[in-house]
């Protein structure tokens, strides 16, 4: 019996042993469970890819007189979070250029990047014809090709193409296809007789849009900070604002500004003993974020404006002899009307439109007769302000500020009180980079819409892009949802109400900003947002990609931006 006892207490001992195991696992599985429970001050979820979800759009008319003037206070808000689902590809050759790792161990970004674009050539498709008519189509295709003639071109690079002349002023675009096998076509619609120049621009090789990409994902609400100022006396009290309060890296209150019925996230620091209701001035902070990596600014050419380069390619020139006219049985201009790939093409400096008989004003007469008794409300970004003043200096209208307004986010007002002429401009709320401006000049274009009355003598403009391309494009998505909701009540009150969008246009600038790449990607958006809309597209993105005898910039120069007039005009006063 006393030799039995061993077994007996080697099973005991297994048995405590196995208790106190399942004990510690409990508590350490509690412990965990305790703590992810836990409220964090600020949640670092701006870097989760979860979609934003999209602010239901009101059906009532409930306007809200001064939105950014909310008194909520709520210490930790829900903070906006990106979708972006792209990889973090790092900025080394090995897997930014996998094609040429082992090959050329020694080869740089900017080696690889310059080898590339001399590689790129396009030539006509086999089976295009030797001789061209007016009405018929171009195709040409393009790839880039090692000194062993294999296919090395990237999937996804962003090119624009177009044909053009420059002695007469004609364009129009071309629409590429990536077939994403190594090859790309670019289709165009020739469209006047005479001499024809092709030219395909690499603006951005695949890699550059991933490190562009990677930024958004990396840093979707900070690539520029945003302040409220109080003026307090002599004193300056600057509080940090942008559409997430986590940035703000705050464990105080803050100050929510947001509007769900505009679609509006914005929120900024509790000043002390400042009330989240007194005005104040907008402005913005310095740049300080860095979004490169060492080696990546080489993807983006001089300045960060992108490459931007014509690749080589023959023929460069094709002629054209006469054929069918491409103006002929085009429809009367009316809201609605579908907008097709190629939309139009400039012959001789004018914009000649494929959607409907487009109006050419030839002196101020005409405009006033337009325009008279009319009134339009412009609102956005300063790419529609530039319409507010060309219209002043067309029809030589008295404008004027208002009061504490300032010229470069208004309000501003202008009027021809002899022909009932009445134009205005007020730029969108925040996100909004610009000199200091009063707090409570700034309102979000849902609630402006939701002011107008609405009637067949009132044309509503509306551009919104430009200040969003440092922003995730979901909470783009958000803002323009509610002005379509806006859009839509305003047709309901007013269906005869004329409401046209500008599209944006191609621009110079920091790519990781505010380049061509990002705003793209904004316009589509819009373009699927506005689609089967009783709305007139105004397309300013075609407009400045068709010409080749200006540069890109934000601010199209004069004959442009009168084209994009006349074409608004024809909708107004249509032929």
């Amino acid at each position: 019996m006393p030799g039995g006892s061993k077994p007996m207490e080697r099973r005991v001992r297994c048995f405590l042993g196995i208790t106190m195991v399942l004990v510690f696992m409990s508590l350490l599985m509690y412990g965990v469970q305790d703590r992810s429970w836990k409220p964090s001050p600020n949640p670092p979820a701006i870097r989760t890819r979860k979609p934003i979800p999209h602010p239901q759009p009101l059906q009532s008319r409930t306007t809200v007189p001064h939105p950014i003037h909310s008194r909520i206070i709520t210490p930790h808000p829900r903070p906006i979070q990106s979708n972006t689902t792209i990889p973090n590809p790092p900025a080394t050759v090995k897997q930014l250029f996998p094609e040429i790792h082992g090959k050329k161990p020694n080869v740089s970004i900017h080696q690889y990047s310059a080898m590339y674009f001399k590689q790129l050539k396009f030539s006509l498709q086999s089976h295009s014809a030797k001789n061209f008519t007016v009405g018929d189509t171009l195709r040409v295709v393009f790839s880039a090709r090692n000194k062993q003639g294999n296919i090395i071109t990237n999937t996804g690079d962003y090119f624009r193409a177009s044909i053009f002349n420059l002695k007469t002023k004609s364009g129009a675009v071309g629409i590429i296809t990536d077939h994403k096998n190594g090859t790309y076509t670019a289709t165009f619609k020739l469209l006047w007789a005479g001499e024809v120049n092709i030219i395909v621009k690499l603006v951005h090789p695949r890699q550059a849009i991933e490190v562009i990409e990677r930024t958004v994902w990396e840093h979707p609400v900070d690539k520029i900070m945003f302040v409220k100022r109080y003026l307090i006396g002599k004193a300056k009290v600057d509080t940090r604002c942008n559409v997430d309060p986590a940035v703000l890296n705050t464990h105080t209150p803050v100050c929510n500004y947001s509007d769900p019925q505009a679609g509006v996230r914005w929120y900024c620091e509790k000043a002390a003993n400042i009330s989240c209701n007194t005005s104040g001035y907008h402005g913005r902070l310095p740049t300080s974020v860095k979004l490169l990596r060492k080696g990546e600014e080489k993807l983006f050419g001089r300045g960060l404006n992108g490459i931007k380069k014509s690749i080589s390619g023959s023929p460069s020139k094709i002629y054209v002899t006469s054929g069918l006219n491409p103006l002929v049985n085009r429809t009367r201009c009316m809201p609605g009307l579908p907008t097709p790939q190629i939309s139009g093409f400039y012959k001789g400096g004018v914009w000649n439109s494929l959607v409907c008989h487009n109006r050419h004003f030839s002196n101020q007469s005409e405009w006033r007769t337009c325009l008279r008794g009319k009134t339009l409300h412009f609102m956005g970004d300063s790419t529609i302000r530039q319409w507010y003043e060309h219209l002043v200096k067309l029809l030589k209208l008295s404008d004027r500020p208002l009061p504490d307004a300032i010229h470069q986010t208004g309000p501003l007002l202008a009027r021809d009180t002899v022909n009932n002429i009445t134009v205005k401009y007020r730029s969108h709320g925040p996100p909004l980079r610009c000199a200091w401006t009063r707090t409570f000049h700034l309102q979000y274009v849902a609630n402006v819409i939701d002011e107008i009355e609405g009637g067949q003598n009132d044309i509503v403009g509306i551009s919104v892009w430009a200040h969003f391309t440092t922003y995730p494009v979901d909470m783009y998505r958000e803002r323009m949802e509610a002005i379509r909701a806006a859009i839509q009540r305003l047709h309901q009150r007013s269906p005869q109400t004329l409401v046209v969008i500008k599209s944006a246009n191609t621009r110079t600038g920091n790519e990781l900003l505010a380049g061509d790449w990002l705003a793209y990607q904004l316009d589509l958006v819009m373009r699927e947002m506005f689609e089967g809309m009783n709305v007139v597209l105004v397309d300013a993105w075609e407009m400045t990609t068709a010409q080749q005898w200006h540069g890109d910039a934000i601010h199209p120069t004069s004959d442009i931006v009168i084209q994009e007039l006349q074409y608004l005009c024809s909708f107004v006063c249509p032929l």
